[in-house]
Order: structure tokens, then sequence, then C-alpha cells
């Protein structure tokens, strides 16, 4: 790493709370007389209207103005601004009353696989609101740091962008949570130089930082240290060891814990349920005022933890003309408080109480998937046990550890720290009264940039260092399944061992890989945060010591005619110095090198491949032989029509039952064959219906965004026999089934393609048949990505045109899918409003007094509960709609509206309208 043309080394911690700046004077190192030189750095923002102040940390809260909210004035910066968007304290504490106009949490919106992380989403359910994305939020904070800092700077050598700057991250985030860290940190105007490093770590350095010189006294070889991170958003942990290298002491990380979205924004909700609880009307929390209450626990908590007060008013005004009738007041004591955060998030457990996390997320407020189980001092436990093994071969002992430093500012009571200490105790049986001891962090909300910063010194040869490169191994796909005739189990190859040396380029030249030129190529990805042992170039089994990642994929591009070549290439992947993967492809028979770029859009697709069946290779060729035969010009009628059931006779398997590796490789030969629908009625209508079946339900497999990318063409297209009524029907079934890999885009072509059928244009609508109606309906329906508000049009067109006991079910499926509170694979905001659902419900329920099953499964899916008050409908609508459920003896459906469900593999056929390929899975 080059310092050389740096002034300054900047530490930031990007936290879910707050944000905090630390560096250090690189030009000023030499004869400092061994004092600290890392200076924490006060962000001047506005701390309440028309002030503006420095203070410690930069609140980790983005506040988007109305029009007549706050006066220009009062939002004046001394540097120049794009808009009136304002960050920090007065963005906190303006927005706490003003909710539907606050982002908070756009950190732990960065991790949230199931949302498209740079679309406009938050602030999360609010209406009327210019709306950013979790990137860009993050962007936002960062980019007012960077001016704060440049302010009154007039050499631009010191201007942030232009010095080696380290942000924190969870050491916990995955690769596509690093990718858009880094993303956003372009988008704020940062440099090249810019580092991630986990925040447990920072957390240490930090330590180190005070005890430069005398850490010996305090931690002896052998001994084993967890840091504990709780901070608003997410929980970290990390183990590390001070073990004896070469004759010489050296600290080293062990491990780090998995993701866990769980911290003080749970405690607060757990505050405001209970205190919601002592209102005397809790039926008039709407969604702003439930999101003030959780706010006003957070203020409460800190007065009660932090400044002693025994108990704390919590009052919420009322609106509109009951602003005094409408007031909410109850009481959070510090009983209530310390009996929620002993009982519920810090309790004393027991190993066999639970012997592994169980699984599925917890209650979605706003939009996040929070952890199913809150107690954190369980998931310390279960942490510890899954290193017990790696410990024991490397220390000798039980995992218990011998010092715990506590950060974040959940952590900072004593309380907590003590029920953490005493819980680690009693979860390995301890008879010993000692506790692990305390290494001292009197700096808990500055001490994460501080460690920051002390690591660029690390970098650049000062200081202490500890060993710690990658917090994973990463494992590369090598095979799929239709080249594993003669494994039961899938392979990967270790690429990254876990530690492995920032800036490490690691080669394989045994590896051999033949890649096609000029096309998508994508590698499936794993990774591992507790395998120990397995080291660059070890073959492993796939099996749940792996995490499937998003895939890595570049165009390899080859040749100036742009044909389509096999070319034999090495994987060359490569631990970068900013802490990112980085992997590469090299031709073996040229110069060329392809860079590995992991799919962050448009991946929100809950599925994961496991093949239940691997068919024999030649048995697969023959199959694909009789696809070839079939859609060729020789073929006759007989051939075309009684394919489907040839292949089942061939493969000895019902179509229902054929593996996704069977599958695609048929799709890949029927996409070739496409110019064979040309040939006759016949010919079209059996190709759509078998490749529609093959590629379903668009994604699943690695290739399927190239296979999409040419069925789109073939949409554009259009059918080739469109006048007659069969092939119609099958064109329509065939966009259903693909719908799942279009991307946004696509979805809205095909809406606006079907609005002159299903909504009419100019007051007319083009008449069609009511089965061709109904195969449009489904199709439409079966588009999760389309926006909202092309939602709402479609629910409505559908539920005039319902008649229950008349209309077919297929288009109560279809409003099902529309109103879905649940989405199968589209990004959570994209879910139809809520009181746009009630009006649905309302509708149906009003027009059938009978028993109606088909209408009752689809008013489940509209109604079915979340755990996210931005989805779940009011319990004015529920109430009527259970009772209707009585009433017509449906009782069934109203299970998954009374309380949150997670939906199961099981129910997808149902849901998605058709079984799915065998290997895929629900997540």
């Amino acid at each position: 790493m080059d310092f050389q043309d740096k002034h300054f080394v900047v530490g930031i911690d990007l936290g879910t709370t707050n944000c905090a700046v630390s560096y250090v004077d690189l030009t000023a190192l030499d004869g400092d007389g061994g004092k600290n030189p890392i200076k924490t750095f006060n962000v001047p923002q506005l701390t309440g209207s028309g002030e503006f102040s420095a203070i410690s940390v930069l609140p980790s809260f983005l506040y988007i103005p109305g029009e007549y909210d706050v006066s220009e004035n009062a939002l004046k910066h001394p540097w120049k601004t794009e808009d009136d968007r304002f960050v920090g304290t007065f963005a906190r504490d303006h927005g706490s009353m003003v909710p539907a106009r606050l982002v908070s949490s756009a950190k732990s919106w960065l991790c949230h696989a199931r949302a498209d992380r740079e679309a406009k989403i938050l602030p999360w359910g609010a209406e009327g609101v210019d709306k950013v994305s979790p990137v860009t939020a993050t962007a936002l904070y960062l980019r007012h740091i960077k001016k704060a800092w440049n302010h009154g700077k007039k050499d631009e050598d010191l201007f942030l962008e232009n010095q080696f700057v380290v942000i924190t991250v969870p050491a916990s985030f995955d690769e596509a949570a690093r990718e858009f860290t880094l993303k956003a940190a372009r988008e704020a105007g940062f440099g090249t130089s810019v580092t991630l490093l986990e925040e447990p770590l920072a957390a240490f350095y930090a330590w180190l930082v005070f005890h430069e010189n005398d850490w010996n006294k305090h931690v002896q070889p052998g001994e084993l240290i967890l840091v504990c991170d709780v901070g608003g958003g997410t929980t970290d942990f990390t183990l590390i060891t001070l073990s004896a290298s070469e004759g010489t002491p050296r600290f080293e990380r062990l491990a780090v814990g998995d993701h866990l979205i769980l911290g003080g924004d749970n405690i607060d909700l757990a505050l405001a349920n209970l205190v919601a609880s002592k209102f005397k009307r809790r039926d008039s929390l709407t969604q702003d005022r439930w999101k003030t209450l959780c706010h006003k626990c957070r203020q409460a908590k800190e007065k009660i933890l932090e400044q002693g007060e025994n108990s704390v008013r919590i009052t919420l005004k009322g609106q509109g003309r009951s602003v005094i009738a409408g007031t909410l007041a109850a009481d959070l004591t510090r009983e209530d408080l310390e009996t929620i955060l002993c009982q519920g998030f810090f309790p004393d457990v027991d190993p066999g109480e639970t012997a592994q996390k169980p699984p599925g997320k917890a209650i979605a407020e706003f939009g996040l998937p929070y952890e199913q189980e809150p107690a954190i001092t369980r998931h310390i436990g279960w942490f510890l046990e899954k290193h017990r093994t790696e410990v024991k071969q490397l220390l000798g002992k039980e995992p218990m550890p011998d010092h715990i430093l506590f950060n974040g500012g959940s952590l900072k009571p004593s309380l907590l720290q003590e029920r953490i200490r005493t819980a680690i105790r009693h979860w390995f049986g301890s008879q010993d009264s000692a506790l692990p001891a305390l290494l001292e962090n009197n700096h808990p909300d500055l001490s994460v940039a501080i460690g920051a910063s002390y690591y660029g010194l690390v970098k650049q040869g000062t200081g202490v260092r500890v060993g710690s490169g990658s917090p994973r191994s990463y494992y590369i796909g090598v095979a799929t399944a239709r080249d594993q005739a003669n494994s039961e189990t899938p392979k990967a190859l270790c690429v990254v061992e876990r530690g492995l040396d920032e800036g490490s380029v690691i080669k394989l030249p045994q590896m051999a890989f033949e890649v096609l030129t000029n096309q998508p190529v994508t590698f499936d990805m794993f990774s591992s945060s507790f395998r120990s042992g397995d080291i660059s170039g070890d073959i492993v089994d796939v099996d749940d010591t792996l995490s499937p990642m998003m895939p890595m994929q570049t165009i390899v591009k080859f040749g100036k005619k742009g044909e389509q070549r096999s070319v034999p290439v090495t994987i060359e992947p490569e631990y970068t110095e900013m802490g990112s993967l980085a992997v590469w492809c090299r031709s073996s028979i040229s110069n060329h090198r392809w860079k590995l770029e992991f799919q962050l859009r448009d991946e929100v697709l809950p599925l994961a491949g496991s093949e239940t069946e691997v068919l024999e290779s030649s048995l697969i060729e023959a199959s694909c032989a009789m696809i070839d035969t079939a859609f060729s010009s020789e073929s006759d009628q007989r051939e075309i029509t009684g394919l489907v059931k040839t292949l089942e006779g061939k493969i000895e398997t019902q179509k229902n039952a054929w593996p996704l590796s069977l599958l695609r490789t048929m799709a890949d030969h029927l996409i070739q064959r496409s110019d064979a629908r040309r040939l006759s009625p016949e010919h079209e209508v059996r190709w759509l219906n078998l490749t529609g079946f093959c590629i379903r339900p668009g994604f699943g497999d690695a290739f399927d965004g190239e296979r999409m990318r040419k069925l789109w063409k073939i949409y554009l297209a259009g059918p080739i026999f469109p006048k007659v009524k069969q092939n119609v029907s099958e064109w329509w079934i065939f966009c259903r089934r693909i719908a799942g890999g279009m991307n946004a885009g696509q979805q809205r072509q095909f809406f606006q393609d079907v609005t002159p059928l299903l909504l009419g244009g100019n007051g007319l609508k083009k008449k069609v048949s009511p089965q061709e109606l109904t195969e449009i309906w489904m199709a439409a329906a079966n588009m999760e990505r389309l926006l909202v508000k092309d939602k709402v049009s479609l629910g409505r067109a559908i539920c005039a045109l319902l008649n229950p006991g008349k209309s077919p079910a297929q288009l109560f499926w279809a409003l099902s899918r529309i109103g879905a509170r649940e989405l199968l694979y589209g990004s959570v905001d994209r879910v139809v409003p809520p009181r746009e659902a009630a009006v649905w419900i309302r509708k149906m329920i009003k027009k059938q007094k009978r028993r109606d099953l088909p209408l009752a499964k689809a008013l489940a899916q509209i109604a079915r509960k979340t755990g996210d008050r931005t989805r779940d409908l009011d319990s004015e609508t529920i109430a009527p709609l259970v009772e209707w459920f009585d009433l017509t003896k449906t009782q069934k459906c109203s299970a998954i509206v009374r309380e949150k469900v997670e939906i199961k593999a099981v129910e997808t056929s149902a849901i998605f309208g058709e079984s799915l390929p065998q290997g895929l899975v629900l997540k």
C-alpha cells in the first residue's frame, strides 16, 4: 500500500445509528513523543433549526423535507448542497416527529437480500415522498462527511477523497453488502483509496491504541478474546487469540460470526410493544405514530440506562381534530426495561435448550427481516459452540473466552455487560466464580472509527498487527450437476482460504476450465465463516457448511468476429487491499484476462438449487437428440405431438419430476430450435409449451439470465400464428412461466403491451375470448416486479371483473398474486399498499356470502400477515375477513392472516400456479 502521496489516514465508522470519524496526520508522526497520534473529527451538522454545530458523531439519519416542512434558511449549510435533504442530529430529531420523511437503518437495508438495494424504497412504507435507495442514503452520509472535512481546505491534496480512507462494515457483511458499501463510497465521490475493515476488529484495534506498549500485561499467549459488538441494527462476534508465531506472540483472528440483523432497533421495538400495551387505545397507532413511538422508546431507554432515570413518560399527541382527545400516554419504568432486556435479549441460556438456530427470520418490522431468536446471549453460545473444535485443536481448551471486549452503543450499560459475562459462564457450566475479564472500552461511540485509523497505520508498518485477512473462505462451483453422473454431491473449489491476507493473489494453474466466448459466463459461489483447514486449491463437497452467494459473471469477449468458441482458462482469485473478493478468468492460450463480477441487480431470487436426482449424461444427450429431431423440418406430426410422452418414456420419469439440470439442457436445445415454430401451428404450440415448462420460473440456474435474453427477443417478435386460438393460449402460458426471469423493465413492457386487453384504451377493450383473457391475467399477475401503481390498476380491474361462483378459479389466483403480501421473487417494495388491498377484500366479501374456496385462498394471500407494519392490513380489515372465513366455512384460510407463518416449500406450487422444477427450493 503506497502512503507516500497521502497526508492523512481517515477512519470512518459507518454505523446503523451513528457515524464517527477519526484521523491521523501522517506528516506529524515523526517526533510525536509516543503520544497517541489518532484524533477524532467532530462532524459539523445541523443540530437544530438554523443551528450548525460540530459534534463527535453524525447520526445515521436522512430527512427528506416536504414543500412547507422546514424553511430553507433553517437548512443552510456552510458548503454548497445539491438539494434540501440533510443528515445528522436535526434529521434524527425532527424526523422522529415526521417519520414518513425520515430514512433510518440504511445499513441494515444494504444486507437485505430480499430488497433491491439500488431501488428508491426508503423511507420504507412512506407515500408521497421522493424516496432514495439504501445505497444512495449511505452515500449521502459519506458525502456529508466528505464535505464537512473538505470545508475550508484550500489545498485539494488535503481533501478527504485524496486520503487513505478506511470504512468499517460488520464482519458478517457478505460480499454483496460489501460491494454495495463500496458503491456508496464511489457515489459519494471518494477515490479508489478506500479499504473496508470489519467493525469488531476495528474495536480491538482501538483497544490496542491505548495498550500498544503494555498489551502483554492484559493478555497472555493461548488466551481467547471475544469481541462482542451490538449496535443499533446488527450484532457481530469475533474470536481473537494471542499465539506464539516464530517465538514472538502475535494476535490472530480465529473466527467471525454470521450476519445478525439484531440490535438496539429490536430492543426499541420490544419496548414500543410494551408501552403500546399500556395505552388505552391501540387501534389509533398508525404506521407513522408507531415509528414515532419507537423513536421515543429509544430516547426513554437512553435516559433510564445512561442518565439514571427511574421512569420516563412517553406521550403521543393526537392527530387532526383529535389533537387532545387522541393523545396517548404511558410510562416506561426501569423495571419494565430491565425485564425486557434480561429476559428477552440477555437471558441465561443452556446449550441443551435449542441445539441449533431456528430457521427463518422473525417479524419484519419496517421491512427488515430481523432474527427469529432475540436472545443475544443464545447467539453468543451458538457462535462459540460452532468454533469449539477449532479452538480445541489450536488452543487445547474449551471455547469459553478469557476476555471480552464489548462494543456498540447497545452494550454501553454495565448491566448488559454483566448479563453477557454471567450468561457465558452459565452456558459452559463453569463452577468458577470468576467471569471472563473485561477489556475496557472507554469510547464505545468512537472506538470503531479510532480502530479504523489505527489499522491504516498498521497497513504502513506502524503499530501492533492482528493477523486477520479474509473473514471467510470462498469457493467456486467446479461442475454442474449434469457433469456429475458418478457423484452424489456437487463439488466446489476453495479459491480464498479463511485468514488470507489482503492483497493476496492466488494462482491455481492446476484447475483448468473451459468457457464459451462472447457470451456471459457464470460461476456459482459459496462462502463459509467457520470451516477450517481448507486451503486454496482444495476440492470440497457442497453441503450445509457452505453458504450460497450471488453468482459471479462476466462476458468473455474473444476474437474480432464475436463467434462462440471454447477457450481454456484458469481462475485467479484475489483478496484485495480494499478487503473485497475479486476473481479473474485468465486465458491459457492468450494474454486475455476477464474479471468476474457479482450479480448485484435483479437478484432478489429466493430459490436455492439442490439436485435431488442426477441423470446419466447419455440419457440427457438422447433426450436432447429427440428434441432436435422433433423440431426439425423432417419431423412428422406424430413426433411433435407425442414428444413429451416419448421423453417421459425414455427418461422413465414423469415430466413434473424432471430435474433442473435436464430441464435447462433441454431448454437450450429448444431455444436453438426456436425457428422451428414457423414449420406449423402445431410446432409452435409444442415449442411454447415445452420451452416454458423447461425454463420455469425463469430463474434458478446460473445461465438463466442468458437464456432469458434470448427468450425476450422471441417475446418481442410475438407469436408466429396469432390467429390460431391454441397458439395464442400457449403464448400467454409461456409468458407466465418465464415471468420470474424478466427484469423490471421487461415486465413493465409486458404490462404496457397487455394494457389494452386488460384495462382498455380510449374507453374500448379489444375483444378476446374468455380463455385467452384468463391466461393473460395469469401472466400479468405473475409479474412481481411491476410498479405498485401498475399492480393497483390491475387489481382494481380484476376486482370489478370477478364474479364469485362464476369466474374461473384462475382469476382468483391472479388476484392473489397481484395483491400478495409476501412476494416470491420480487423486491419487498413492490407490494400493493395495505389500504388498497383492504378495499379489494371488502369488495370481494360483499360479493360472496357462501363458501367459495378459490376466493378464500386468494383473500388469505392478500391479507397474509408478514410482521411488517408497512405491509400488514389493519385489524379493522382482518376482523371482518376472519369472520367471513368462519361464516363461509373456510376457517383454515384464517391461520396465515392471524399470525405470521413462513411460506413452506410445498406452498410454492400453489402460489406460483405451477410446480417448481425438481431441485429448486424456496429459501
